[in-house]
């Protein structure tokens, strides 16, 4: 009973204050209140072990990372976008902006990708992680990421260069 008396003390003393802190990172209403609440989730997850004296900074540490992975999220889906808009951006005007067949395209580049290139490209490209990160993940050197890059976006040039002339 004293943790949910503390706990609501917490919520109400930084509720506001947590939730306009999200908001100069995320201009989204709805998603900052929904970071704000995924911070108190996990303090009250952990309340019976978190010192008092650190609540205050524990929370707002919290939301900042929250809205530091949401808008990594969000460029991570720009990146995409982009990516799926640069890989069909000849074929729209041909057909109409048909999203199915723009859709066919790109996946029939990404099958002409071996494995690991293929992996690699989305890993850097669409996922937007760092050459680094992806050579620890698969245990190879960075210079091969950069390889297998490379070899990626020549087989895109040449297979889009084919298919304009087409």
């Amino acid at each position: 009973m004293r943790e949910k008396t503390e706990f609501d003390n917490f919520f109400m003393l930084y509720h506001s204050q947590l939730y306009y802190f999200a908001m100069q990172y995320i201009t989204d209403e709805e998603e900052a209140h929904d970071i704000v609440s995924a911070a108190y989730e996990d303090l009250w997850r952990n309340f019976a072990t978190v010192k008092m004296s650190t609540v205050k900074q524990l929370l707002y540490t919290n939301v900042k990372n929250k809205c530091i992975d949401n808008l990594r999220r969000r460029k991570c889906h720009e990146r995409y976008v982009e990516f799926t808009t640069i890989m069909s951006s000849d074929y729209i005007s041909k057909h109409d902006s048909d999203k199915e067949y723009n859709e066919q395209i790109i996946g029939e580049i990404m099958k002409k990708i071996e494995y690991p290139t293929v992996d690699i490209l989305r890993a850097c490209y669409i996922d937007g992680k760092k050459y680094r990160e992806v050579a620890d993940e698969m245990g190879i050197s960075i210079s091969t990421v950069k390889k297998h890059m490379v070899k990626a976006l020549k087989i895109i040039r040449e297979m889009k260069k084919n298919m304009r002339k087409s």
